[in-house]
């Protein structure tokens, strides 16, 4: 079974049909490494009848190809734009300057597009028309949820980073699973038990007050209806599908829409090369 059947299956699932699909991937304004994933699932989606429609900014390169098309917009990047700002995002945080503030400060670009997306009403119309059944969200973008919201389409989240749902009610064993940026491992103490609780609660602290409301404010500032809070759009997602492998994970609790679908990029390993066994007696005697 190829790697990465068991991520199509549960897109099936998720559309609900029987039938060939339209789906639009909004893949985030950045990393690279998230769109060559994006890539290939949408040559296996291809493989089963199934169109896939890139959202991409004008000036993002990507290789043509029959297995998806582009739906191209004005963005604040494009390739090389956006790979001068990380690397100058990563030289930030390896002089020592806060990661939180390198953080917030992507954060502040993905919003900017998020209002560029969300403020064009061609693009909105032409997205429209297309009728897809299904929108697959990239947690990095979360301008995907907004998105799906005005399309009214279902919508499923494939998330390609580490961010783990804890915003949907995932339960967060704060005792031995280290939060993210914490530096702890999974052996804490009590002072570390009590270090990784407060650094939990300063992320959701963040994303309450700090990332979702950002969204919130694009619906508002173009009236987007019906009313809906990034919270229950968060809820709404069909099925999350996280690209990792639970083997890699800390064990914890999940729920029964989260799924784990590492491994999908993983390619059957090639044969060795046969040996001969006399090659193999003359290695053995060289002197060393």
């Amino acid at each position: 079974m190829k790697p990465y059947t068991p991520v199509f299956i549960l897109l099936w699932s998720a559309v609900g049909i029987a039938r060939a699909a339209k789906i639009v991937v909004v893949p985030p304004i950045m990393f690279e490494s998230h769109l060559y994933i994006f890539k290939t699932l949408a040559s296996a989606l291809h493989d089963q009848g199934h169109q896939t429609v890139f959202l991409l900014s004008e000036g993002r390169e990507i290789p043509p190809s029959n297995h998806y098309r582009l739906q191209r917009y004005p963005g604040i990047f494009n390739s090389s734009t956006s790979d001068d700002f990380l690397q100058s995002k990563m030289r930030s945080i390896f002089s020592g300057r806060l990661t939180a503030l390198e953080l917030f400060d992507i954060l502040d670009h993905y919003s900017k597009n998020c209002d560029m997306i969300v403020g064009n009403q061609n693009l909105m119309r032409a997205l429209k028309q297309e009728k897809f059944d299904l929108l697959l969200v990239d947690p990095n973008e979360m301008c995907g949820f907004v998105i799906a919201h005005l399309l009214g389409v279902k919508y499923a989240v494939f998330s390609t980073g580490l961010w783990y749902p804890a915003e949907v009610g995932a339960p967060a064993p704060l005792s031995y699973v280290p939060e993210f940026n914490s530096l702890l491992t999974d052996r804490m103490n009590l002072f570390e038990r009590m270090k990784n609780t407060f650094v939990y609660l300063i992320s959701r602290f963040g994303v309450s007050f700090l990332v979702l409301p950002k969204y919130e404010r694009i619906m508002q500032k173009h009236k987007v209806l019906p009313e809906r809070s990034m919270y229950d759009l968060v809820h709404g997602s069909s099925l999350w599908m996280l690209c990792t492998d639970i083997a890699l994970e800390f064990p914890r609790p999940t729920l029964p829409n989260v799924v784990y679908v590492g491994g999908i990029l993983t390619k059957p390993a090639s044969p060795l090369p046969e040996v001969r066994f006399a090659e193999l007696k003359v290695i053995s005697t060289v002197p060393v």
